[in-house]
């Protein structure tokens, strides 16, 4: 499969998610998503068909109920949950993975990263999927974005 065809993209308005392997790639554009576009990604990400999950944002993110209802979701399996990278230069954004930490608990490796280290998040996600795969992904899911019709 070359490695800009589409697999499995799911494009909404704010988010956009594919999957690289057993890497779960989510993109938030610079709006926060709705309720209904947040049920539909915590149902991909409760299906646990991954082992990590990479988030790029541009400086959307869910707010706090949003955030509650994935811990509420996705937080009842045994162990430990796949460990999520964040990728943002937003200090802002930064707080909110922390909020993310303090509600799933220690049982949730994360770690936030600047937009420009996608290698290096990927890297700490998955050792052995080359970044290579991930990045135009990333870049498509963000491009299908911003494509993407808005209810303004």
């Amino acid at each position: 499969m070359a490695l800009d065809e589409p697999q499995d993209d799911t494009v909404l308005e704010s988010i956009a998610f594919a999957s690289v392997d057993d890497l779960l790639v989510l993109c938030h554009s610079t709006v926060s998503p709705s309720d209904q576009e947040w049920e539909t990604w915590i149902a991909r990400e409760a299906r646990g068909e991954h082992r990590g999950i990479l988030i790029s944002t541009e400086g959307g993110a869910p707010n706090s109920r949003q955030r509650s209802r994935v811990a509420e979701k996705t937080g009842k399996r045994a162990g430990v949950r796949p460990p999520v990278a964040l990728l943002t230069d937003s200090a802002i954004i930064r707080s909110v993975m922390t909020a993310f930490a303090w509600i799933l608990g220690s049982e949730q490796p994360m770690k936030a990263f600047p937009r420009t280290a996608i290698d290096e998040a990927v890297t700490w996600i998955c050792p052995d999927l080359l970044p290579a795969r991930v990045r135009p992904v990333v870049s498509r899911l963000h491009a299908s974005l911003a494509q993407a019709p808005s209810k303004g």
